[in-house]
C-alpha cells in the first residue's frame, strides 16, 4: 500500500470513528432521556397507586358513606320512623339502605336492576354531589392532572353493590368496605397497573358526628317529640360522677344496649359494641338508660349508689356497679 492510499484509509476510518461515536453518544443520551422519563413516570404512578389505595379511595368511601348516613338520619328523622318500620312488616337490611344511599343517592333496600327509592336531597349540596361515583370522579380527575389515567368500576353496577358492605367493629365507628378493579396508564399507555377485586376499607366516626336515632325518631308511645342529639362519649368517672354524665346527656360503650346500627333501625338488642346515654329523669318505676325510657321497656332497676337513677340491672357493669 503507498504512503497515499495508508493515509486515506487513516482519515476514513477515523471519519467513521468520529461518526459513530457521535451516534453512540446522541443515541445514549437519548436513551438515557427516554430510561429517566420513564423512570420518573413510573414512579409518580406508583405513587399515585399507594395514594390510590390507603388514602384517595378509603376518602372517597369515607366522604360519600358519611353523608349517607347523614342524609338517612334526616329523612328518617322527619318522618319519625326507623328503618325497619319501612313497608309495613318488610325489614329492610340496613347494609342495603346505606349502600343504596351512597351510590344512588335514594332511599331503597335491594340492589335489583330498576329499583327506585325516594331522592335524598342532601346527598347534592350546594352544587357537590357526594354519591360515590362521584367522588370517584374527583380522583380520575387528579389523576389527569398528572398525566395519569384512571379506569375504575362503575359503582352502580349491582354485582359491585353486592360486594359493599356496612357494619361495625366498635362502638363509636361504622366500617364500610366495597371490592373494586381498576387500571391505571401512563399519557401512551406503555405503562399499566392493574387491580382487581380490590378492598377498600375506611372508618367513620360516629363522635360528635351524627345524631342518635333514638333520641331523634319520636316514638308513638312517647309523649316527648324527637330532638337533635348529637353522640358524644363520656369523660366523667362513674358511677361517682353519674349526676354531669346525666345532664350532658353523655354516651358510653355497653355491650348490654344496642348499637348504633341497631339504634337506627330501632332494635333494642344487646350488641357487642353497644352504646346508652341516661335520660335525666329520677324514678324508681323507670329506667333512666334511654333507648329503654324513650321506647317504654319495662327492665329490672336498680339504683346508682343514691343518685335517683335506676337502670337496668343487666348493665350494671357498664356502670362500674359491679353485683349491686
Amino acid at each position: 500500500m503507498n504512503k497515499r492510499g495508508f493515509i486515506f484509509t487513516f482519515i476514513s476510518v477515523v471519519l467513521i470513528s468520529v461518526l459513530m461515536l457521535a451516534f453512540l453518544i446522541q443515541y445514549t443520551s437519548r436513551t438515557k432521556t427516554d430510561i429517566e422519563r420513564t423512570n420518573t413516570e413510573v414512579e409518580t404512578m406508583n405513587s399515585f397507586v399507594k395514594s390510590l389505595n390507603n388514602d384517595y379511595l378509603p376518602r372517597a368511601l369515607e366522604i360519600s358513606g358519611s353523608q349517607a348516613i347523614y342524609a338517612l338520619l334526616n329523612y328518617t328523622g322527619d318522618r319519625e320512623q326507623y328503618i325497619t318500620q319501612v313497608d309495613g312488616e318488610e325489614e329492610w337490611d340496613i347494609k342495603n339502605v346505606i349502600v343504596n344511599a351512597m351510590v344512588d343517592g335514594e332511599y331503597e333496600n335491594g340492589f335489583g336492576s330498576g329499583e327506585h327509592g325516594d331522592s335524598l336531597e342532601i346527598m347534592i349540596s350546594e352544587g357537590l354531589s357526594y354519591k360515590l361515583n362521584d367522588t370517584l370522579e374527583e380522583i380520575k380527575n387528579l389523576g389527569n392532572a398528572t398525566g395519569i389515567t384512571l379506569v375504575i368500576d362503575d359503582v352502580t353496577d349491582p354485582n359491585i353493590k353486592s360486594h359493599m358492605n356496612v357494619f361495625q367493629q366498635g362502638p363509636w365507628d361504622v366500617s364500610i368496605s366495597m371490592e373494586i378493579s381498576y387500571s391505571i396508564l401512563n399519557k401512551d399507555g406503555s405503562v399499566m397497573w392493574e387491580y382487581e377485586n380490590k378492598e377498600i376499607i375506611t372508618n367513620i366516626s360516629i363522635l360528635n358526628n351524627f345524631a342518635d336515632p333514638v333520641y331523634m325518631i319520636a316514638d308513638p308511645n312517647a309523649e316527648d317529640d324527637g330532638i337533635l342529639l348529637t353522640i358524644n362519649k363520656t369523660t366523667y368517672d362513674l358511677p361517682r360522677e353519674v349526676d354531669p354524665h346525666v345532664e350532658n346527656t353523655n354516651f358510653l360503650a355497653c355491650n348490654q344496649a344496642p348499637s348504633f346500627l341497631d339504634r337506627i333501625q330501632g332494635k333494642t338488642d344487646a350488641s357487642s359494641y353497644g352504646i346508652e346515654s341516661m335520660v335525666n329523669v329520677k324514678s324508681n318505676v323507670l329506667s333512666a338508660i334511654d333507648y329503654q325510657y324513650i321506647l317504654g321497656i319495662g327492665p329490672q332497676l336498680i339504683e346508682i349508689w343514691d343518685s335517683g337513677y335506676y337502670i337496668d340491672s343487666s348493665h350494671s357493669d357498664c356502670y362500674d356497679l359491679g353485683d349491686e
